[in-house]
Parts: C-alpha cells; structure tokens; sequence
C-alpha cells in the first residue's frame, strides 16, 4: 500500500506544482484588490472629515454671498486634503438652500494591483450638510403667566427656565449684540403697557412716538394694577372695522364707540352678539390701532349691572338696582370691587420688546421675586403667539425685528403653556364674552394657523412649543405638537425640572451648530 501511495504522489506532484503556478496571480491579484479597496475606503474617510470640515468652517465664517462660501470651502478642502497625499479631489460642489448648505466631494485613487485587471482608478464620494451659522438670533419667549401657574410654586420654576435659557444663550456667544430676546407673558391678554402709547417705561420716547393704542379721554394710563385706569393690555381688533373718526361714549372705559349712528365705530359692535376680529387676530398683517382692555360687560337699555362688583357711570347713575337700570340703549359695566378693578385678567408682566440687555431681561425673570410674573387670568396660547409674531416681525407695532429674508438673522419664537386654552366667561382680549363669537375650537385653530404663518414666513423661522404638567389633554398637546417646526421642537415637560431642562437644552441647540448628516 505505502508503494502505491508513493508512486501516487510521484505521478501527481508535477500536476499540483502546475496549478499553484497558475493561481499565484489570481491570489496576488486577489490580496491587492483588497489593498486598494482599503485604500478607497481610507480616502473616502479622508475625504468625509475634509468636507466636513469645509462645511463648518464656511458655515461659521462672515461669509454671505454663495461665491464667497465655495471659496471658503474650496480653502478648507486645500488644507485637509493635500494632493500628496493618497488620493486626490476632483470635484467639490457646494449647494446653499436657506440655511442648509450641503458641500458634496469626490476623490480618486490611482490603484496598484486593480490595475492588472484593467481598473486604473477608483473614485469615492462623499457628502454633508449642515446648518449654516448665522450672525445673529431673535428670540421671543412667549410664557404662560395665567393663575393655574400659581399652584406648586410653578411660576418660579418658569423664571428659572427662563433665566437659564437667557443666561445660556449670552454665554455661548462671543458678541452679546447677536442675541436678542424679548418676553411675551401672556394670560386673558397682552399688557403692552406704555409701548402702545409711543413711550418707554422710563417715560422716554419709543420708537417715533406713535400710539399703536388708542387711550379714551376718561382714561389715563397706569403702572398701579388695582386702579380703575388703563393697565396696559389690548383687545383685538378687526381692521375693516376700526373707524379712527367714531366717538367715544363718555365714561364707557373705551368699551362703547359710535360711528355714523351705529355702535360699531372699533370694530366691536355692541348691537351684535357674533363680533369676531378674525383674521387680524391671527397674522401680524394688523399693526393697529389696538382699544384699552377694561374688564367688564355690556347691557342693554332697561337692564342693570347686577351682582358681582359692577357698576357703570356711562350714560346711567350706576347701572345698580332696578332703580338705576341702563336709560340708553347700551351700557357698559365696569368691575369696581375687585383688588384688579378693570384690569382683571391683565397679565401683571408687561413685555419686553427684542433686546442684547441680558440684566434688562434678567430683571424681568427673576426666580425669587415675587413680583415678577404673578399668575392671574385665562389661558388664551393664541393671544401670546400672535403677539410673539408681532414682537419678532419688522412691521409695526414693535420695531426692534429685523428684515424677513435676511440670512444672517434667524427668527425663534418659544411658545410655552401648562394648560388647555380658557376663554373668561365675562371678558378677555375678544371683547365681551357675550357679544363675541368664540370658543376654544377656535382659539385652538388660530393659535395653530398664526404658528403656520410665522413658519413659512421665512424658512429660517423656527418655532419650538412646551407643555406643561400633566394636566393638559391630548388635544391641546396635538395643537401644540403641529406648532412647533417639526416633532423635534415640541416639548412635554409634565415636572418643573424638566421643563427648566427643556429650556436649557433649547437654548444648547439654538447657541450651536450641528452637523445634519
């Protein structure tokens, strides 16, 4: 057996020394294309990091025409990708959409060993997109200061979320002058307090001086709550219906207006019970004039105020008891009783128009001051956001916005609730409840549709939403979600440490750039 096994070997050994000389280029051949495939994936990783960093460096940079970015990238990709190095660029294309700017790249490999089978050179591609930094940011905080804040001391968890947020956005930046913030408290309504007469609260004048309100002549403005004079919140109003000629009822608190013999000389006709402002009550189309915000109610002719704190000097002795019944066909009462007389309702905080003061806006928030941002009132979202966009928008009545379009400005509007929207059963910022046309559906709708507005303004707007506690149903948070830019943006933060997380990590992710993909 062992001779046949020999002459076996002896036969066949010159066979097998043949067929391993015939591999010996299929495997040398095989062992350098995964050379050079190695070599590919390395440049194509080079490659990656070149553009990357061209990306971000052209983003971050002054740069603002398209030309003057390629040539920043074209600069960047020079310096990480030297052409002695292996593998060599052959076309880098850059694309700006908005804020997004996206550079593509592609290298060449001159192979070693893929050459023997005919393949000279491999080419690699590589991609990102990031999104470009801007020169500056307006942001507009718009927070729910209504009673509900009151309980479990969240309000002060709320001025610590906005501390934090302010703080954080003026550290990360190297230039205090490209941030700009303002404060939108919110509740029944908007207090715009001496702005909306043309003045600062130091009495100086605002902007040209020009009154966005119209402040009847038995009413005088005050910085005092409990006065029976004007707070400083509005109601809204409908442009084709404001007739700046009507005259005011005498000692009507700026509720009852007369034009051309009918009642509806501002818009809110008291003859009517399906007054509605929109759509100026939605957009930032309607830059003014805005009427007083007066708590009250109107009756009719043979009907008194009745219980409940209110009385009436317009056009009546005082509208009390049967004997001293309206004698016009309308009147308007007025609450007297109460510690917030006519401004019940008014948000306690005025706002703050767009600022770089970060101890103005700190000042405004502080978390053991007991009487910044008391809760009080209604929760009307819808008022806030509206209001919001008129802070953050160049037009009128606000003027501290910069140009819709511009580049190098992004806009941000935060939009913060811990409840379900509320409509007051007697007033709010639409006027007398019973002479009004509205319910929370809608508030709902046009809360969303002013959200709408302001994101496709501009496609550098952004809007983040958070709500608050667990209180709120799933509707209100299907509002809020659609609000926001996208599901990213939208916060549900149902204990006061998360809702100062969500701040804090809002103001991260505003304050840096990120690489999208």
């Amino acid at each position: 057996m062992r001779h046949v096994l020999h002459q076996y070997l002896r036969q066949t050994v010159g066979v097998v020394a043949v067929a391993f000389g015939l591999m010996i280029p299929v495997i040398i051949s095989a062992a350098g294309v995964s050379i050079d495939i190695s070599q590919a994936y390395l440049v194509r990783e080079r490659l990656s990091h070149a553009l990357d960093a061209a990306a971000l460096a052209a983003a971050a940079s002054s740069a603002d025409t398209e030309e003057e970015i390629e040539a920043k990238v074209d600069d960047f990709i020079a310096a990480n990708y030297p052409p002695d190095k292996v593998g060599y660029t052959l076309d880098v294309d850059v694309d700006i959409n908005g804020s997004e700017l996206t550079v593509n790249g592609t290298a060449r490999l001159d192979t070693s060993f893929m050459r023997i089978v005919g393949i000279e050179t491999v080419d690699v591609a590589s991609s990102t997109v990031v999104q470009r930094e801007v020169s500056g940011i307006e942001v507009v905080l718009v927070l729910d200061n209504t009673g509900s804040m009151a309980s479990n001391n969240n309000i002060v968890s709320l001025k610590q979320a906005a501390t934090d947020f302010i703080n954080i956005m003026f550290d990360e930046t190297t230039d205090p002058n490209l941030v700009r913030i303002g404060l939108v408290p919110y509740s029944n309504s908007v207090r715009v307090g001496g702005y909306g007469l043309g003045l600062n609260p130091n009495g100086t004048m605002y902007g040209d001086g020009v009154p966005f309100v119209t402040l009847p002549p038995s009413v005088t403005y005050t910085t005092t709550r409990a006065s029976y004079n004007w707070y400083g919140c509005v109601v809204e109003h409908r442009a084709s219906g404001y007739q700046p000629t009507a005259t005011h009822v005498t000692n009507s608190k700026g509720q009852l207006w007369r034009f051309s013999g009918n009642w509806a000389g501002h818009g809110w006709n008291a003859a009517s019970t399906t007054n509605d402002p929109y759509p100026d009550d939605t957009y930032d189309s309607y830059t003014g004039p805005w009427d007083i915000y007066y708590f009250g109610k109107v009756i009719s002719s043979g009907q008194n105020c009745g219980s409940g704190g209110y009385s009436s000097s317009s056009r009546c002795t005082s509208c009390l008891g049967s004997s001293s019944s309206c004698n016009q066909s309308y009147c308007f009462c007025w609450k007297s009783t109460s510690t917030s007389a006519g401004n019940e309702g008014c948000p306690y905080a005025m706002v703050q128009p767009l600022t770089s003061d970060r101890t103005l806006l700190l000042s405004q928030v502080e978390p053991s001051d007991a009487n910044d941002m008391i809760p009080d009132g209604n929760t009307l979202g819808n008022i806030g956001m509206v209001w919001g966009y008129r802070m953050i928008s160049p037009e009128r009545p606000f003027i501290e916005g910069r140009p819709w379009g511009d580049e190098n400005w992004r806009k941000v509007i935060i939009l913060m609730t811990d409840g379900d929207n509320t409509l007051n059963g007697t007033y709010s910022s639409y006027w007398f409840a019973n002479k009004d046309n509205m319910n929370v559906t809608k508030l709902n709708q046009r809360m969303e549709e002013t959200c709408t507005s302001f994101k496709n303004r501009d496609p550098n707007n952004l809007v983040y939403t958070v709500t608050f506690t667990s209180g709120i149903n799933e509707d209100t948070k299907g509002y809020y979600r659609r609000c926001a830019t996208d599901e990213e943006k939208y916060y549900d933060a149902p204990t006061q440490e998360e809702l100062v997380d969500v701040f804090r990590k809002i103001a991260r992710e505003l304050s840096n750039l990120r690489i999208k993909q």
